[in-house]
Order: C-alpha cells, then structure tokens, then sequence
C-alpha cells in the first residue's frame, strides 16, 4: 500500500530507526491519506515539496 518494506515499518515501530528517509516517511503518509506535515503534525512543511526528492 505504501511501497515501503515491510522490514522497514517494523524497524520505525520498534524503534530500530530513529532517522527515517524523508520519501519514506511520505510514502507513509500518503499510504494514510495525509500530508508529511500532518503525519508528523508540523505545519512548517507544508510547502515543502516531496515530489522532487522522492526516489523510485
């Protein structure tokens, strides 16, 4: 659903990632329907544009 591993989330869940890619925490949210900036609710990044760092 969000293109990211498996592996990748489990490691955000429990902690073993304590500086997730910037691509990876929108895949994130856009897998949720959200913004980067309301996932990690910080307005400053809402005219931040994701699109052109993204990796594919």
């Amino acid at each position: 659903m969000s293109g990211v591993s498996q592996s990748t989330l489990d490691n955000l869940v429990n902690g073993k990632t304590f500086n997730p890619r910037i691509c990876t925490l929108h895949r994130i949210a856009l897998a949720f329907g959200m913004t980067v900036s309301e996932f990690l609710n910080f307005k400053d990044l809402n005219d931040f544009s994701f699109e052109d760092i993204l990796d594919d």
